[in-house]
């Protein structure tokens, strides 16, 4: 941890794919169905906005969306690890999903959605 990155957190792929629309067979996100990625990376959390009540109702939906700017260094998560739909958990266990991952000349800037635990 550092004074730019005060936060740690574990990055993990859920083992099936994310579908839009109807899906019979759908769960939720559960952490017993993910794949660890990565773990123990330095990371900046920083709240974007919030967007207001979800509309679906499913399980794994906030009572208040909000999204969230994730920064990780270059040197602790290498270009390509993290993807769209990825889950990140941080120190607290307040677990993200990632919307778009963002590389630039620092590392990630990822732009996350809070999941409802």
């Amino acid at each position: 941890m550092s004074f730019l990155y005060p936060r740690t957190i574990a990055i993990t792929r859920p083992n099936n794919a994310v579908q839009a629309g109807y899906n019979p067979s759908y769960s939720g996100l559960s952490p017993s169905q993910e794949t660890p990625i990565a773990s123990d990376l330095p990371a900046s959390i920083q709240l974007k906005k919030d967007r207001g009540r979800p509309d679906t109702g499913l399980p794994g939906d906030t009572s208040a969306k909000s999204q969230w700017t994730i920064l990780i260094p270059r040197s602790k998560a290498a270009l390509g690890t993290i993807e769209t739909w990825d889950v990140i958990t941080d120190d607290l266990n307040v677990r993200y999903q990632v919307l778009a991952p963002y590389w630039n000349s620092l590392g990630y800037a990822l732009l996350a959605e809070r999941l409802e635990v």
